[in-house]
């Protein structure tokens, strides 16, 4: 699976992590350091693996650590329409 930021998503520094506006809906979406980190990794297409493999090399744990909770971002942001999936 390809993930890729939408068109229209804005980042924005927020407490300890980031904040995304999506222009589209007028909302704002708010991640900690972690997502902060995967948000920066949106701006070009990236396998769902290739992207697991980052965060896992950044925070030095294991691929296997991670994968769900990345996953699941993914799922929360697609939901919200803030990345594209294909």
């Amino acid at each position: 699976m390809t993930i890729r930021a939408a068109p229209g998503c804005i980042p924005c520094p927020f407490g300890d992590g980031i904040a995304i506006f999506d222009t589209n809906s007028n909302s704002y979406f708010s991640m900690n350091a972690v997502g902060e980190f995967v948000w920066s990794q949106l701006d070009q297409p990236v396998e769902i693996e290739v992207l697991v493999g980052r965060v896992a090399d950044r925070y030095r744990i294991e691929p296997s650590v991670c994968e769900g909770d990345i996953r699941k971002l993914m799922d929360d942001l697609a939901a919200n329409r803030l990345v594209t999936l294909a």
